[in-house]
């Protein structure tokens, strides 16, 4: 972040003497980095000067860890006895690309078709920046490439801030579609959004165009906007030829046009979808509509679920596939024949269920182990790992030895990819 969005993020802290609330000189940050949030007391009076400190720090947990500011975390209202600008840490410093190596992993999808085997797999890193993570593809197989990549994305969401890099740089997201709500029946996939200017892929094959179901999408991020449209067009017998980012436009537009299905994010800026779907509905009747979320990744889908449901049921689709409960109805369909549809995809999906966990060594672990390797799959490092859970570094250690042991692997990879079959 910019050293502007610290200005904004000072406050001074205030202590009781004799009865009286009495506020300190210094300013003070909280700072919240890897799912720790901390109190920093800084030294300078001067707010510009104290936003460049609270940056300086905030870099360098980034790039050295927690450990680094240690002796600079304020737990007490009062300043640091000593802190000066002088020994406020060196940061920023760039990561050595030894430090990305370690934070390079394997993310099961989307899946490339033409990965035969480890060799052939492209890594993938995790960026956290000012409380919000983001997984982005790498686009190599290549560990150095790899490491180069992941420190250039870091560089630019530090430097440009997550809307820059956005821009810049595909980010791999989950989409879950919500076909139905009571019972609850979404699929979802994941997608690596498009960046602008980047040329439409080819459609291929023949396709009979008169038959297809015409597609719109609403959705503000225009990298998720381009992907899903991407997604819509690569499956037989759907056509997106129109996309919004926000409801005014889709309002003025859409009834004027041939929409048959329109996609729509739940969570608007200005409106949450329901609202949207259910105003063009109003100025459309024969228009139908699927609300989809989108999540960080799979694991934030499931936690994020409502509940209140009397059943639930998840099915992933390749990014491809997004129309699957629907794409054996073709032509124009109304909002009954989707749902007959859909309970029909379903009740299918979930008579043909084969029970038992695809691989058993995963119930030889502990509970703790089960969380050591969930951060492990996030690409976190050890030290990482033991803020995080609240446990010491020799103790992550031991854990991830016994889990190398259960489930017969000798590399983290090797783990985390039995990890992700579960």
């Amino acid at each position: 972040m910019y050293p502007a969005y610290w200005h904004g993020r000072l406050f001074k802290n205030t202590f009781t003497y004799k009865g009286r609330s009495v506020e300190v000189s210094g300013w003070s940050v909280k700072i919240q980095v890897f799912g720790k949030r901390k109190t920093f007391s800084l030294s300078s009076g001067d707010r510009e000067e104290a936003a460049a400190e609270a940056h300086q720090v905030y870099q360098t947990i980034l790039t050295q860890g927690w450990a680094s500011v240690e002796q600079f975390r304020g737990r007490s209202a009062l300043p640091i006895p000593g802190t000066t600008r002088s020994n406020i840490p060196s940061g920023p410093r760039e990561s050595s690309l030894e430090h990305w190596k370690q934070r390079l992993i394997h993310r099961r999808y989307p899946e490339r078709p033409d990965a035969r085997d480890e060799r052939d797999r492209e890594f993938s890193v995790r960026i956290e920046s000012a409380g919000t993570t983001c997984y982005f593809p790498l686009g190599t197989a290549n560990e150095t490439e790899a490491a180069e990549r992941a420190q250039q994305i870091h560089r630019s969401v530090v430097n440009d801030g997550w809307s820059g890099a956005n821009k810049k740089f595909p980010r791999e997201l989950t989409l879950a579609l919500r076909w139905l709500d009571n019972p609850l029946a979404w699929t979802y996939t994941t997608l690596h959004t498009r960046l602008s200017g980047a040329p439409p892929p080819v459609r291929s094959g023949t396709r009979n165009r008169s038959g297809e179901l015409k597609v719109a999408v609403i959705e503000p991020d225009a990298g998720i906007r381009e992907a899903l449209a991407e997604c819509a067009n690569a499956q037989a017998g759907f056509r997106c030829d129109f996309t919004f980012d926000g409801p005014a436009e889709a309002l003025r537009e859409i009834p004027r046009r041939r929409v048959d299905l329109v996609l729509i994010n739940h969570t608007l800026p200005t409106q949450q979808g329901e609202a949207c779907l259910m105003e063009l509905k109003r100025l459309n009747p024969g228009l139908n509509g699927v609300l989809f979320s989108v999540f960080e990744d799979s694991d934030h889908l499931f936690v994020g679920t409502p509940g209140g449901a009397v059943g639930y049921i998840f099915k992933r689709t390749p990014p491809g596939r997004i129309f699957e409960p629907i794409a054996e109805r073709p032509g124009l369909i109304t909002r009954n024949q989707i749902t007959a549809g859909v309970r029909e995809y379903f009740q299918s999906l979930s008579a043909s269920l084969h029970f038992g966990p695809p691989c058993p060594e995963m119930a030889k672990l502990t509970a703790r182990e089960h969380q050591v390797l969930a951060q492990l799959s996030k690409g976190a490092v050890a030290k990482e790992i033991a803020d995080t859970l609240g446990i010491s570094l020799w103790t992550v250690h031991g854990h991830a030895k016994n889990i190398f042991e259960k489930l017969n692997v000798h590399t983290r990879t090797e783990a985390v990819l039995k990890y992700l079959q579960k």
